[in-house]
């Protein structure tokens, strides 16, 4: 029997310190806001430029869906590849698609055709980036995690282009030719994928970086006050930088992020803070119940504050991280 060492699981913390992560996020962002353009405006563009009935626009959108079932086949291939390259594949799919739409919408077949290409090529990105982050993890919690991000990163990013598509529209320009049409949708691409560039071959198909964080001087911290100043704007990324370098003093574990990753992580996505305060708190607890002690605050009430009131949270860990180090220096001075 041939027998395969396993291969190491990646953190959360890990995937959110590499920059795979955040190159795969960039690229991801791009294409749905292209996305989102075409979609706002693809039927005022067939309307205004080849003059087609409402049936036939109907006709061509529902094609485009039959490419995403196409598009789900090639984001299979590329999980069985466990090969981000295809990628490109994908991208070069879409772009084609939309230049057959831009430029031959007079052609019924051409422009059909182009949808279906854009079907494909965003079935295919939309499935597998998400999927390779969550793979690289292997768990329930990475899948949620990384569709939900992805679709919350969509939803943003997608709306507040919009907005500046609607600009263009208005000063008449989004429609004045072909080239400016393709133009709005082609630099989300391209811009994406060159962040695809630098991310290494091997994806999250390898062992993760070794990631050891100084530890950083605990300072206490009165619960009561660092609730009031996290109603502080930014004091929140300035806590949690100075929070995961401290509890590195009693624990190096990989399900951390670093000092700086925790803060970039707060600035950037916000939105996956109550993630980082349950990791957090699951660290903490095992900190003090390695000392014989019964840790307080169970992590599924972290995550409930973090939601609806997150200077809670941080107020609760807070006290954990002050009874932690009083507790070890009155181990000190006994021993």
């Amino acid at each position: 029997m041939i027998q395969q060492k396993p291969a190491k699981r990646w953190t959360w913390a890990d995937l959110q310190s590499s920059y795979r992560f955040w190159g795969l996020v960039v690229y991801f962002t791009a294409i749905v806001t292209s996305q989102y353009l075409f979609n706002a405006y693809s039927a005022l563009y067939i309307r205004q430029t080849a003059d087609l009935p409402i049936s036939m626009i109907g006709v061509a959108v529902g094609l485009q869906q039959v490419g995403m079932l196409f598009g789900a086949l090639l984001a299979w291939m590329a999980s069985r590849m466990k090969s981000y390259y295809l990628l490109y594949l994908f991208s070069g799919l879409y772009l084609f698609g939309l230049f057959l739409f831009c430029f031959h919408t007079s052609n019924h077949f051409l422009m059909i055709t182009g949808e279906v290409l854009i079907g494909m090529g965003l079935g295919a990105i939309m499935l597998i980036v998400p999927a390779f982050i969550a793979g690289a993890v292997g768990s329930v919690e990475a899948f949620v995690l990384s569709f939900g991000l992805m679709v919350t990163l969509k939803m943003v990013f997608g709306s507040s282009m919009m907005a500046i598509a609607g600009w263009l529209f208005d000063m008449e320009r989004l429609f004045s030719s072909p080239e400016n049409f393709f133009t709005l949708l082609l630099v989300p691409v391209i811009i994406g994928t060159l962040f695809l560039l630098p991310i290494k071959a091997c994806l999250f198909n390898c062992e993760p970086p070794v990631r050891q964080a100084i530890p950083q001087p605990v300072k206490y911290r009165d619960p009561a006050v660092t609730f009031l100043l996290f109603l502080v704007p930014f004091y929140n990324i300035y806590w949690l930088v100075k929070i995961h370098g401290e509890i590195r003093n009693y624990t190096q574990s990989a399900a951390l992020l670093t000092p700086r990753g925790a803060g970039w992580s707060a600035f950037i996505t916000a939105f996956v803070t109550p993630v980082i305060f349950s990791t957090l708190n699951d660290n903490l607890r095992a900190i003090i119940e390695s000392h014989g002690q019964t840790a307080r605050y169970k992590t599924w009430l972290i995550i409930l504050f973090a939601f609806l009131l997150p200077p809670v949270s941080a107020a609760l860990i807070q006290s954990q991280m002050n009874e932690i180090n009083g507790n070890l220096k009155r181990e000190e001075q006994l021993s």
